[in-house]
C-alpha cells in the first residue's frame, strides 16, 4: 500500500512540475511576443499570456509544495496504523472527486469564451485573452488526464489493501 501511495505523490509532484515549466514556458513567450512581435496584435498578448502564465506557474507551484510536504510524512502515518491511514487515503480521494467535473466545466467556459471572443469581436485586446484563457482552459484538461486516472488507479488499489481487514 505504501508504496502506491508514493507512487500517487510522485504522479502529482511529476504533474505540477509540468505545470509549472508550462506556466514559466507561458510567461517567456509572452516576453518575446512583446519584443520580438512585430503587429500589434502581437504585443497584445503580454498582459493576457503574462497573467495566464502566472496562474498556472501559481497553480503548479502550490501544487508542488503541497504534495512534496505530504509525501514526508505518508511513511510515518503508514506505519503508526496503516488500516487506518487506508481508510483517511480512500476518504481523500473520495472527498476531491468533485473537482473533476468542475474543472472540465471551467474548461468549458473557457473554450466557450474564447470561441466568443476570437468569432464575434475585432478587439485585438479581446483576442489576445481569447488565446490566453484557451490555455488556461487546456491546462485543468491536462490536470485532469493526468490526476484523474491516477486517482482512480490508486482508489482501486486502497480498496484492495482494506480488503484484508474485512
Amino acid at each position: 500500500m505504501i508504496k502506491q501511495t508514493l507512487n500517487w505523490y510522485e504522479g502529482e509532484i511529476f504533474e505540477a512540475k509540468f505545470i509549472l515549466a508550462f506556466g514559466i514556458a507561458i510567461v517567456i513567450i509572452a516576453f518575446l511576443f512583446r519584443y520580438f512581435g512585430n503587429t500589434p496584435y502581437a504585443k497584445a498578448l503580454l498582459i493576457p499570456l503574462l497573467v495566464a502564465g502566472l496562474i498556472i506557474s501559481l497553480i503548479g507551484s502550490l501544487m508542488l509544495m503541497s504534495n512534496q510536504r505530504k509525501m514526508e510524512t505518508v511513511e510515518q502515518n503508514f506505519m503508526n496504523d496503516n488500516e487506518q491511514f487506508a481508510k483517511s487515503e480512500k476518504q481523500r480521494v473520495e472527498d476531491f472527486q468533485y473537482l473533476y467535473p468542475l474543472s472540465l466545466g471551467i474548461s468549458v467556459v473557457c473554450f466557450f469564451l474564447t470561441f466568443i471572443f476570437l468569432a464575434f469581436t475585432k478587439n485585438m485586446y479581446l483576442h489576445a485573452s481569447a488565446i490566453a484563457i484557451a490555455l488556461f482552459g487546456l491546462t485543468f484538461i491536462i490536470i485532469d488526464y493526468f490526476s484523474k486516472e491516477r486517482a482512480n488507479i490508486y482508489y482501486e488499489q486502497i480498496n484492495h489493501f482494506l480488503l484484508q481487514y474485512q
